[in-house]
């Protein structure tokens, strides 16, 4: 009953954005970014086929011997992968969230104004070298 309690309570604490498949799993976390690389290094076969649940139908997105891919240009979701090797089927679940639009347009004026400053040093530096 205990160990039923501790599965339950892990579980429930897990990451939301991914499935409980300790062969599949996410490898590189870009879900702000809209990608993510899913990898499988432990699951044994030779052929793998990687699919992606949309709506009711399973649409295979990679198929071959490569042990991680990944997916990017994914629009805010939940997505279902399931990878299928010799030795069975495992399932995933991610989720992309993006970052905000006023968190990139923040990012974009720091960087703006870090290359301002720069270009301004670099005049600057100039003009007193020509001038010395």
């Amino acid at each position: 009953m205990i160990i039923r309690f501790i599965i339950v309570l892990v579980l429930f604490c897990a990451p939301a954005s991914y499935a409980f498949s300790a062969d599949l799993y996410v490898s590189d976390d870009g879900s702000a970014a809209g990608y993510v690389t899913l990898a499988w290094p432990d699951v044994s076969g030779k052929s793998f086929v990687l699919e992606e649940k949309k709506g009711q139908v399973w649409q295979e997105v990679y198929e071959g011997p490569d042990r991680a891919t990944t997916l990017s240009g994914l629009p805010n979701g939940t997505y279902g992968f399931r990878l299928t090797a010799d030795q069975g089927t495992h399932a995933i679940e991610v989720s992309i969230q993006h970052h905000s639009l006023a968190r990139a347009w923040l990012f974009f004026a720091v960087g703006a104004g870090m290359f301002l400053l720069l270009v301004g040093m670099l005049l600057v530096g100039t003009r007193k070298n020509t001038e010395a």
